[in-house]
């Protein structure tokens, strides 16, 4: 609704299998909102100060990729959870950059061993950061500059040549009305960005109550130097447990028992800072 274009564009977009994803390009945003789903609201006209590129479009992209709807308790079995990352992967992936990624899978896999867990997805894991729910482009592209700055000092990416670094913006994927773990799909998002070598995630939470301790989970699992490969073994685990009844607790909650006593105390202080 805040761009209009998208509309007429879905008589254009095919459906999707679960290894595509769609990339809109150039569209212009008219129009400010609050709420979602029920409670979205128009809230004013929007300006859109976006630069122009070569061919008159705003410097936009919008990735359309289709989570699994109502999955319940199915979305911890192993091929949901593949089929969510790879839909995820589809989509953050700069697929003008395709032959460069190809070597460079290529090459992390020859130094792997297939027999050792987590040898898979060896790339590291990238920044995440919250964002500040803001309707408001320009607090957003602010946030973004800043903490495109702090990632560029300390997580830049050498594998590919980036003409621009740019990361990726998103949210609460799938966990509305399509009924997702939220604390799954953020965890997948981050991985799927971090194999797509980009070198941040902006994750706007929209004060959704079982993220509130996102940031402090993702500072820990950061603070490990943990893998892709290593945190998607810990999601395995975890799924496990849930398919077997074994636990009921939420992804976030199962994983901080497991932390010594001194980090959990590192990590209960970020929290009240």
């Amino acid at each position: 609704m805040i761009n209009p274009e998208l509309i007429a564009g879905i008589l254009f977009l095919p459906c999707m299998a679960d290894n595509e994803a769609i990339e809109i390009v150039g569209t212009e945003r008219f129009s400010n909102y609050t709420g979602y789903a029920s409670s979205f609201r128009f809230n004013g006209d929007h300006v859109d100060k976006k630069e122009i590129d070569v061919l008159g479009r705003r410097k936009s992209r919008i990735i359309a990729i289709d989570a699994l709807s109502s999955p319940g308790k199915r979305q911890y079995r192993v091929e949901c959870l593949l089929r969510e990352i790879n839909k995820a992967l589809c989509g953050f992936l700069d697929h003008l950059k395709c032959h460069q990624y190809q070597k460079f899978f290529q090459d992390m896999g020859s130094q792997h061993d297939p027999n050792v867990k987590g040898s898979s997805g060896h790339s590291e894991v990238y920044h995440l950061s919250q964002g500040n729910p803001s309707t408001s482009s320009q607090t957003i592209e602010g946030t973004l500059a800043n903490q495109l700055l702090r990632n560029h000092e300390a997580h830049y990416c050498s594998h590919l040549d980036y003409q621009q670094e740019i990361g990726v913006v998103t949210g609460n994927w799938g966990c509305g009305a399509f009924g997702g773990d939220p604390q799954l799909k953020a965890m997948l998002q981050w991985l799927a960005a971090s194999q797509a070598l980009r070198p941040f995630i902006m994750y706007y939470t929209f004060d959704l109550e079982a993220l509130q301790i996102l940031g402090q989970v993702a500072q820990w699992i950061s603070s490990q130097g943990w893998t892709v490969g290593e945190l998607w073994d810990m999601l395995m685990d975890y799924s496990v447990q849930r398919l077997r009844g074994e636990t009921g607790a939420g992804f976030f909650s199962w994983l901080l028992p497991s932390l010594n006593s001194h980090d959990a105390i590192l990590l209960n202080n970020s929290h009240n800072v």
